[in-house]
């Protein structure tokens, strides 16, 4: 079978996208699979297409490209025949994405075209024709769409052959709510992938959630239950991953609630497995879920989900009490009892997340796979009533009815055995030469395992004589680190000397240029609950992923170091609690400094102020900045002030800083509030090479 699916932006990110690419893949392993892209705003896809899935782009809106259609004069003009109801969709639409579907829907020689949002629905419904069949999907739930969506919803679906739900219990809703004719409502839940990561070893003190910021998600309800637990167990952190336009709103209350540091908003991530792995359990707040992506994403890393009981995937997904646990009440209160439940019985995680990741196989790609090609088959040879041929490896094809032909395609597909059923040859877009990309784990040594993704480098040839180039940022300095026939190199310490700085990884091929690599999976877990050691230099290496997608190496190198690991931002002063490296016992002070003024530089007017510090006994120290003292030292309207530890009159001062962990930039993440004192502004934050600085401004009269 040819199988289309239609999408609104393969480019952006979200459980739709992901949840397209993960079928299509599976699907290519016996069909011509294509996605037409209504809009390109990227020039790479977030979620990384299998190579033998085509992908169609209908208007491209990335500004400088040669296809640009943003100065189209139909671009401007609004949709006609997309959904009026669907108001984020509608608004990227218009008169020109009208007719470049209209005529994609015309031309089309697929046997089954799915349309995976309420708006492309009414596309198919208005443009396609009976030469194939017309498939809907449903990732919201009936109840959760708006009453002009729904309107519009019950004009066209009945149009569809086949309407596809997430849920059994939304099916049955569109059943009793929605009148549609002769189309079939079935429900096939997402598929999810095994990660290409070893499960989380469940002994971080970490919970993670992931999603859309929207109110859907209900992530204020989720954050008011961790100040609880937070407060019973203050060694525990909350991790939200995810962007949207309740972001703001949500650091907001972290600021209130007091969660600065232990409450932080990671943004979007993607690939999303290694993130899950940092996790001992994953936390699922939603108002409703017509699936629940990341419950199932979550179990799949072997992470025991904690949830609200919504509308209607997580009920059809965990087994309350064997791989998870449902939360009854959408209260503060009952959550945090949910989440504290499994904090405080390690035994009854650790089962939970093994028996997660056994039970989550039921949603493998391929199983979900299966499901779609009996779905189409089915429905095709109703529309054909002919015989259906199917071809087991070379020689002629045997002709079956339609019964046969199901149970002979079950029982191959449960025997490991390749099916290919007949498909038209189409001419294949050229494709663009793809980044190879890399794939990063940082080992228990702390040294680095840098594996290149076989799916991205040329199909039967060894990486023989390759080689790993590592570029200082900004300089010529450079190491290079053969490669094994297989695409792996190893980064080890005291062998690979690497410098303070950011190292950016190329791969070197012998006759060719210097190629960047992509970032693939960065498995940096193990440094989450990461602890220097006090008697040694400070090194640390924290691979991440560029910007631009691109595998870069954070590297920290200190004889001396003072590593910040808690902040407390009260209205009147910053307090900082760390740990002493490599530093004897002894008297301390803490210097802050005027940003721009001299070293050496003497008193407030010299840009410098002198405060106490105190060392504890066990390595620790602990210091404070009056905010009064920098307010009255200012001397602009806009100062930054950078934090020191001094350790002896004739020592040099030490940049307090958080660099031990996996984080490589905390700048963005780990976010505090400003506290007015007079007519100032006074904020702590973190450099971009996650070094203490408070910033000063003046803040202007009403």
């Amino acid at each position: 079978m040819k199988i289309v699916f239609l999408i609104q932006n393969l480019y952006g990110i979200g459980g739709t996208i992901r949840s397209t690419v993960n079928l299509t893949a599976a699907l290519a392993e016996r069909h011509q699979v294509e996605i037409a892209s209504l809009l390109r705003t990227a020039d790479e896809p977030a979620f990384a297409v299998d190579p033998r899935v085509t992908v169609r782009d209908l208007v491209d809106l990335r500004p400088g490209s040669p296809y640009f259609d943003g100065k189209d004069p139909r671009h401007s003009q609004p949709s006609a025949d997309y959904a009026k109801g669907e108001l984020k969709g509608y608004d990227r639409c218009s008169r020109l994405t009208d007719e470049r579907m209209a005529s994609y829907l015309a031309a089309c020689d697929a046997d089954v075209v799915v349309a995976t949002r309420p708006g492309l629905i009414v596309y198919l419904s208005r443009y396609g024709t009976r030469r194939y069949l017309k498939v809907g999907q449903e990732h919201l739930i009936h109840d959760g769409q708006g009453p002009a969506l729904l309107a519009e919803l019950r004009e066209h679906c009945p149009a569809l052959d086949i309407l596809v739900t997430m849920s059994d219990g939304d099916a049955a809703v569109y059943r009793a709510k929605m009148p549609l004719g002769g189309t079939t409502v079935v429900s096939i839940p997402n598929g999810v992938p095994e990660p290409a990561v070893e499960p989380s070893t469940l002994d971080t003190r970490t919970i993670v959630a992931a999603g859309r910021l929207t109110p859907v998600k209900r992530y204020e309800l989720l954050i008011e239950a961790f100040a609880k637990v937070a407060a019973q167990r203050p060694g525990w952190s909350l991790r939200l991953y995810g962007r949207g336009k309740e972001a703001p709103r949500l650091q907001e209350l972290i600021d209130e609630l007091g969660l600065n540091g232990r409450a932080l908003l990671m943004g979007p991530r993607s690939p999303i497995e290694t993130e899950w792995v940092k996790g001992s359990i994953a936390a699922v707040s939603s108002k409703l879920e017509s699936f629940g992506m990341t419950i199932v994403e979550a179990m799949r890393c072997g992470v025991p989900v904690v949830s609200v009981d919504c509308p209607f995937g997580p009920g059809e997904i965990i087994d309350d009490g064997v791989d998870g646990l449902l939360v009854r009440e959408a209260t503060p209160s009952a959550l945090a009892d949910g989440l504290l439940r499994l904090i405080d019985d390690e035994p009854l995680r650790r089962s939970m997340g093994a028996a997660a990741l056994a039970n989550a196989r039921r949603f493998d790609p391929s199983v979900v796979a299966l499901r779609y090609e009996h779905l189409f088959t089915d429905h095709l040879w109703s529309r054909r009533r002919g015989p259906l041929a199917l071809l087991i490896g070379p020689g002629r094809p045997v002709f079956l009815d339609r019964l046969a032909f199901m149970d002979r395609l079950a029982a191959l597909a449960r025997s490991g055995v390749r099916v290919l059923l007949p498909r038209r040859a189409t001419k294949r877009p050229r494709v663009a030469r793809a980044p190879i990309a890399a794939h990063c784990l940082v080992r228990a040594d702390g040294g680095l395992t840098i594996r290149l993704d076989r799916g991205s480098w040329p199909a039967g040839r060894t990486a023989a004589g390759w080689s790993l180039k590592l570029r200082r940022h900004g300089t010529d300095t450079a190491i290079e680190v053969p490669l094994t026939p297989s695409g792996e190199a190893s980064l080890q310490r005291g062998l690979h000397r690497l410098a303070e700085g950011r190292w950016d990884v190329h791969v070197a091929r012998p006759g060719q240029r210097l190629r960047r690599l992509a970032s693939g999976m960065c498995d940096t877990r193990i440094l989450v609950n990461a602890s220097p050691d006090l008697n040694r230099p400070l090194e640390t290496w924290t691979p991440y992923a560029t910007e631009n997608g691109d595998l870069s190496i954070a590297v920290h190198a200190r004889d001396r170091h003072a590593e910040v690991t808690d902040l407390v931002s009260s209205p009147t002063r910053l307090t900082v609690h760390g740990l002493l490296v490599n530093l004897p016992y002894g008297p301390l002070a803490l210097l802050a400094r005027r940003r721009g003024a001299e070293e050496g530089a003497e008193g407030v007017g010299g840009g410098q102020i002198v405060l106490p510090a105190q060392a504890h006994l066990d390595g620790r120290f602990s210091c404070s900045v009056p905010y009064d003292r920098l307010a009255s030292a200012r001397e602009r309207d806009q100062e930054v002030w950078d934090l020191y530890l001094c350790p002896g009159e004739q020592d040099a001062p030490l940049r307090l800083g958080r660099l031990c962990d996996d984080i490589a930039d905390r700048k963005a993440v780990d976010r505090h509030p400003g506290h007015s004192v007079g007519d100032v502004m006074a904020r702590a934050s973190y450099t971009s090479s996650n070094e203490l600085s408070i910033h000063i401004s003046t803040v202007e009269a009403d």
